[in-house]
């Protein structure tokens, strides 16, 4: 009889040759295919390039533009960097850094290089190799046919680069450069084809190596299974046999054990089950199973009623005993002792909903019952309940100045406090830091409002004392009252943090009852929707820029303003009266300042020369230290002129941080950009101001502009703002211009610039890229 390593050897050994084989053959047929299709997708750049500087150069024979010819020589780079990598790769002692140079400038991957190195050197006399490395060089000689004829039409005068020769001579080396290119893409192509070849007849041969390998193994597994068999039906007579031993083995179990015979009485108990049921072996023997094992419960609280009356938490299995033949012959039960599994269990589950600072239900069992009590009251359970959102007042002062100890502590003894004053049906949960939950259960709105007003009293005189200081404390509290038509717990619960707010927001230390018809927590709710939305459509990039031309009445050049859109989360467009006073509201202003900041000067560098944009400061960014520098940086990464940006400040801002502002003008200014006193005549209006903030333009509020044609006082104002703002040299900027005739009488009065519908409506930034150009008014 062979040895179990021979029979292992004889079954495992054709498998594991014929994977090895089939892993290495794939491995290397693999890296070749994907080298292939690096050099595919290398040809595809060295024509695309070649295509490209051929257009380019063509295109410089009719424009003289010097981009033209840069690009011409930028394109021509890609297939001249491949061929500075082959002939590198010809050399017997190959430059490594030159070739990856070559390879990377001719826009291949930098994973791929080694291997295209590696296929170059190793199969480049392989005839499908050679093929397509003929082509190769064929085409490079056309290449720098084609750089030199670039650089000889450089040096020509316009009028000459004209002549049909030169057009002519760059068709002729497209015409022939094509066909190579397309016979070297064919030839990679070839290879690749057979290299699959290769690879599929390699698989089949596996294949076949496999099916005779398995063959062989189950013809052998099915007749060593009838000896198993065989072998084992003989085991288990020997184990019925030595029935006496496996009582042994039973005894020394930990657990109770015992069987029964048909009737169900007990023919055998280990000494565990004796200490157990407090029963001796001989007592119990013969004996009805429910007679001496008493259980009660089901599951997991199932108890054993012991001899002395004590109930013990066990954990009971039950399976059946069979003879040779299959036929039941009683069953085993194993009772297992769970009282130290239970304990540990309840421990756990009382973790698990229970804050571990206060001994309290914990934010997920807090809202688990009120979850609960929502769904009754659905059900039509009826009854009135209220909901408490307590946020403690001045606690981060206490956390600042004495430790997260005291604070911990404070917490602890206000937990206590709330559990104190409350009823016993009333239940108390942790939601978070210094913030708590309150059920009222079965209490009248009436009532609800009374113990809310107890519960602030108890927490304000609450006198807490840590070292030598001792703090008084507040809470402001959110009142929601609950009752058949109270919708979801998510809706509650924004609903009592609403409130809760809402009570900090009027003076702290107060109740504030939520109403579904409450217009501030209305428009709080909202704001507190519109900054989730900014938040997300920061991280997710989904603003975008509009320009609004600002045309010249009296000459000059026209210029545009930098306007932001939001987008929704399906690309349309939100308006800006529905997330900027929330950004301003909740200081995302700033984060919203320089992400149009960042976006305006990349897009501006992108423009012809000259253009000019001018771009918002909300009165955050003013009073932001960071802002200069961060400006700077801007103008530093992308190269835009500062003389073509100009910041606009609304009068109201400038004036609330006069300094702040004037700094940050006269430093800008001083780097070359512009400003602007955005709607002007709409706040403090005292011309003093401008004496202090040297502006480069005035824009004239736009209601007055409105009634300027049948309003003799706003008129006035204009024509008294235009020629101040003139003597001080300023120009002026009318906003909300709507018609012709308007303009007609700004243009008399001397107003400089007009922005407006009847100018130009805000357009995306693509569709305004002549924003900028002159407008003839």
């Amino acid at each position: 009889m062979a040895r179990p390593e021979e029979r292992y050897a004889t079954v495992v050994l054709p498998f594991v040759l014929a994977v090895a084989a089939l892993t290495l053959v794939a491995v290397f047929s693999l890296s070749i295919a994907a080298t292939l299709r690096a050099y595919v997708g290398g040809e595809s750049h060295w024509s695309k390039g070649q295509k490209a500087a051929i257009a380019s150069l063509q295109r410089y024979l009719v424009t003289a533009d010097e981009q033209d010819y840069a690009q011409f020589q930028s394109e021509l780079a890609v297939p001249l960097s491949d061929m500075r990598a082959r002939r590198e790769m010809d050399q017997q002692q190959m430059d490594w850094d030159v070739v990856r140079e070559g390879f990377l400038g001719g826009r291949n991957a930098e994973e791929d290089v080694r291997g295209m190195v590696w296929l170059y050197r190793n199969f480049k006399d392989i005839y499908l190799m050679a093929r397509a490395i003929t082509y190769w060089e064929h085409s490079d000689e056309h290449l720098l046919r084609l750089r030199e004829l670039g650089e000889r039409v450089h040096g020509m005068p316009p009028a000459a680069r004209r002549a049909p020769v030169v057009l002519l001579e760059i068709q002729e080396i497209d015409r022939r450069l094509t066909p190579l290119a397309i016979g070297f893409a064919a030839a990679i192509n070839d290879a690749a084809r057979q290299v699959s070849t290769a690879l599929l007849a390699v698989l089949l041969l596996a294949a076949a190596v496999l099916a005779w390998s398995g063959n062989s193994y189950l013809r052998r597994s099915f007749a060593r299974r009838e000896r198993l068999l065989q072998q084992l039906r003989q085991s288990e007579a020997e184990a019925f046999a030595e029935k006496e031993l496996v009582q042994v083995t039973l005894g020394s179990i930990a657990d109770a054990v015992i069987t029964t015979d048909r009737e169900q009485r007990v023919s055998y108990s280990n000494r565990n089950a004796e200490q157990m049921l407090g029963m001796s072996g001989a007592d119990m023997l013969g004996r009805p199973l429910d007679q001496v094992c008493r259980l009660e419960g089901e599951g997991g609280a199932l108890h054993l009623l012991a001899a002395d009356g004590t109930l013990l938490p066990v954990d009971r299995s039950v399976a059946p005993i069979h003879a040779p033949d299959g036929a039941a012959i009683g069953q085993v039960i194993v009772l297992h002792d769970a009282s130290e599994a239970r304990r540990h269990a309840a421990q756990l589950s009382y973790q698990a909903t229970h804050d571990e600072l206060t001994d309290i239900l914990n934010r997920r069992e807090f809202e688990r019952r009120l979850r609960e009590l929502l769904a009754a009251l659905r059900q039509g359970s009826g009854g009135e309940h209220a909901v408490l959102y307590l946020d403690l007042d001045r606690f981060k002062i206490i956390n600042d100045t004495s430790g997260h100890a005291a604070g911990d502590e404070l917490i602890k003894q206000v937990s206590q406090l709330l559990q104190a004053t409350l009823r016993e049906r009333d239940i108390v949960g942790r939601l978070g830091g210094d913030e708590f939950g309150i059920m009222l259960t079965l209490c009248s709105h009436e009532d609800a409002l009374r113990v809310a007003e107890k519960v602030r009293k108890a927490v304000v005189d609450l006198h807490f004392a840590w070292g030598v200081r001792s703090y008084r404390i507040g809470v402001s509290i959110g009142l929601v009252l609950l009752d058949s038509r109270s919708s979801s717990l998510k809706e509650v619960m924004k609903a009592a943090d609403a409130a809760c707010y809402m009570a900090k927001e009027k003076g702290r230390n107060r109740i504030h009852l939520y109403s579904d018809d409450d217009a501030e927590l209305s428009v709080r709710q909202t704001e507190m929707e519109a900054v989730s939305r900014i938040r997300a459509a920061l991280e997710n990039d989904r603003f975008c820029l509009h320009l609004q031309t600002i045309a010249p009445l009296r000459g000059g050049r026209a210029h545009a303003e930098v306007l932001v859109r939001m987008l929704d989360e399906q690309g349309g467009l939100v308006p800006p009266m529905a997330f900027i006073p929330a950004a301003e509201r909740y200081d995302l202003m700033p984060l919203l300042d320089r992400w149009v900041i960042r976006h305006a000067f990349e897009a501006l560098a992108q423009q012809p020369p000259g253009t000019s944009w001018a771009i918002n400061l909300s009165g955050a960014s003013v009073c932001d230290e960071g802002l200069l520098e961060f400006v700077l940086e801007q103008q530093r990464r992308t190269g835009v002129a500062l003389e073509d940006v100009c910041f606009e400040i609304t009068e109201t801002v400038a004036v609330a941080n006069l300094a702040q502002a004037a700094t940050l003008i006269q430093d800008l200014q001083a780097q070359g950009a512009r400003f602007a006193l955005d709607d002007f005549g709409a706040g403090m209006s005292s011309f003093a101001y401008l004496k202090h903030l040297p502006v480069d333009y005035v824009k004239i509020d736009g209601s007055f502009i409105k009634g300027i044609l049948h309003n003799p006082t706003e008129r006035a104002m204009v024509e008294s703002i235009n020629q101040i703002a003139h003597v001080m040299g300023k120009q002026t900027i009318a906003e909300f211009v709507e018609d012709d005739a308007v303009l007609a009488c700004l243009r008399a009065m001397g107003v400089d610039f007009a922005q407006g519908y009847g100018v130009g409506r805000p357009e995306p930034l693509q569709a305004a890229r002549q924003a900028d150009k002159e407008v003839a008014l």
